[in-house]
């Protein structure tokens, strides 16, 4: 179906972009596409675990809480849980795991594997709603603001995790794998907090913490291939 095959295009673009960006020690394909093959399954626990937990959200009568778990408990918790826990799982101790990039570009496929998932969900809920009108500018809106958030997240995410990895000493470990959930779980919070608002100054907003995620995003990923091992010598 060609809204379907729309609504993964823009995680499977962005996963390509970030794979390029890998430039001196390409990654296995094999373990990329494990990597997001689990964050595409790992919708499914998560629509699990947030069902039971939106259904007591929705009792609460005012509004501002009512958004403000399901932006940072229902979205951030919960989803950027489970994708900490596929990479801790799948990557971390890995042997292909062995510059600091590779945490950013696992984690990113990671994200964008669930970020397919959700978006085929809601691009085709959007069509049996509301036509094919309604699905494409679902398509369009999700491709220009959803998936690429969720890569984003993923991007700070994996750069924490990629200093935790190659940290001198245990402590310095632990605080940057801590930093590496809890960052992304305030960074996804925020931003479905300013989407779920759904107010001309709350999308404002939104714009500028998704313009100062990319420049995040883009400085993280900078840092972490310029201290490749592999990099070669001036």
């Amino acid at each position: 179906m060609l809204l379907a095959e729309l609504a993964l295009a823009p995680a499977i673009a962005i996963a390509i972009y970030f794979y390029y960006r890998d430039k001196y020690e390409k990654e296995p394909l094999n373990l990329l596409l494990a990597a997001f093959i689990c964050g595409f399954l790992s919708t499914i626990l998560v629509i699990i675990i947030q069902m039971p937990l939106i259904g007591l959200i929705k009792e609460i009568n005012n509004f501002i809480a009512k958004i403000f778990l399901e932006s940072f408990v229902g979205a951030g918790i919960i989803e950027e849980g489970t994708k900490f826990m596929i990479f801790m799982l799948l990557i971390y101790k890995n042997k292909e795991f062995n510059e600091p990039y590779d945490a950013i570009l696992y984690a990113v496929m990671i994200s964008l594997g669930f970020a397919a998932f959700e978006n085929v969900g809601y691009v085709l809920g959007a069509y049996l709603k509301g036509g094919m009108v309604l699905g494409f500018s679902t398509v369009l809106l999700r491709a220009l603001l959803s998936v690429p958030a969720h890569a984003l997240f993923a991007v700070i995410m994996g750069y924490y995790l990629g200093i935790a990895k190659f940290s001198q000493d245990t402590q310095a470990e632990s605080r940057n794998i801590s930093k590496a959930l809890g960052v992304a779980i305030v960074m996804h919070g925020f931003f479905d907090f300013f989407l779920f608002l759904r107010v001309g100054v709350a999308f404002f907003y939104l714009m500028i913490s998704f313009i100062i995620l990319w420049r995040i995003a883009f400085r993280d990923i900078r840092i972490q291939l310029d201290k490749s091992p592999f990099k070669p010598k001036k």
